[in-house]
């Protein structure tokens, strides 16, 4: 027999249990619902008593205390890697909702339901080039939950979301699967942990475009044999930087609301590492899409063809002189219009 729980608190800080429930509340990922109540739902509370209060009080403790919305009870309080006022304005889109099936002639198809696991923003288009990001769990029903962002490379716009709770060697067939239905693009699979295991079912599913590990410190770098995005203590901090980047520079259209809501808990540590509160996937995943637009239209990914005007590696060849190759121009300011569903 099931009872109810009613919990009122002032928030602590990000990443502690109060936390957790909620994000749970806001993502859909529990059973609760969140209300939120700012400092002026009190009506005798007025912006003269609030500035007679922050007087005597540090920033964060404003904050936590008396907060205007829950980001800024959660996070400001904290150390927000991510402009929380500039996610704060960006307008989401709700997705086509539902789950991708690839029938064994290459003809793909999405299926339509409120449960499914994939969001879709915009469907492939024959002339587009796409990237994968991909983050891997272990699956375990109650673990972490495995997550993929793709992106449009000419426009920078997220066109399709995968997250939900599977098998590595799953995950990598159906990798596969989404790759080839946004036209074959370059996918990257963090290599990590369970990650070798992802990779390995990819490859063994046929995929071949798969991003190898090469150095960072610039793009023409040759590629290893070694097959995946390796997080690490240098290249975390890379990825996690440049997708700030992009986002502040509006080189990435970004309309997914479980994401921004993600990306608003993503914190910095006092040991200067950064970290998810609860949980980090859709960051990582979507981290590393963005680090494959630096590598799409590199003929080992694309073949010989001709490098798009405006792409990254475009302005990366025609903007930064020999001592400066290793800049790149991170993402285009271009909107591509939404396909109609």
């Amino acid at each position: 027999m099931g009872g109810r729980v009613i919990g009122l608190s002032t928030a602590n800080g990000s990443g502690n249990f109060f936390h957790q429930l909620w994000v749970g509340s806001q993502t859909g990922t529990n059973q609760f619902k969140g209300i939120f109540f700012p400092w002026d739902a009190d009506g005798e509370r007025n912006e003269d008593w609030y500035t007679a209060k922050a007087r005597n009080m540090q920033s964060w403790q404003m904050h936590q205390e008396y907060p205007r919305f829950p980001e800024e009870a959660f996070i400001k309080s904290g150390n927000p890697v991510f402009d929380i006022d500039m996610l704060n304005l960006i307008e989401t889109i709700e997705p086509d909702q539902g789950y991708f099936h690839l029938f064994a002639d290459g003809n793909g198809e999405f299926r339509h339901a409120p449960e499914g696991n994939l969001s879709v923003w915009l469907y492939p288009e024959l002339d587009s080039v796409y990237t994968i990001g991909a983050d891997v769990a272990e699956g375990l029903s109650h673990g972490d939950y495995s997550s993929a962002h793709i992106i449009d490379a000419s426009t920078g716009q997220v066109a399709a979301h995968w997250h939900g709770h599977i098998e590595p060697d799953l995950f990598g067939e159906l990798l596969a699967e989404l790759g080839w239905w946004y036209n074959n693009c370059l996918i990257g699979i963090e290599s990590n942990n369970h990650g070798l295991t992802t990779l390995k079912a990819a490859q063994k599913h046929g995929y071949k475009n798969l991003y190898k590990q090469r150095r960072l410190t610039s793009v023409r770098a040759d590629a290893t044999d070694v097959l995946g995005w390796r997080t690490t203590t240098t290249s975390k901090p890379l990825a996690i930087d440049e997708l700030s980047a992009i986002l502040r520079d509006d080189g990435l259209q970004l309309v997914c609301m479980k994401t921004i809501a993600e990306l608003k808990t993503y914190v910095r540590k006092e040991n200067g590492r950064t970290t998810g509160s609860p949980h980090d996937d859709r960051t990582i995943s979507l981290a590393i899409a963005v680090q494959m637009l630096k590598y799409v239209w590199l003929p080992e990914y694309r073949g010989d063809v001709s490098v798009p005007k405006n792409s990254l590696l475009w302005w990366e060849q025609h903007l930064f002189s020999p001592t400066n190759e290793n800049k790149v121009f991170m993402g285009s300011h271009n909107v591509r219009k939404r396909v109609p569903f």
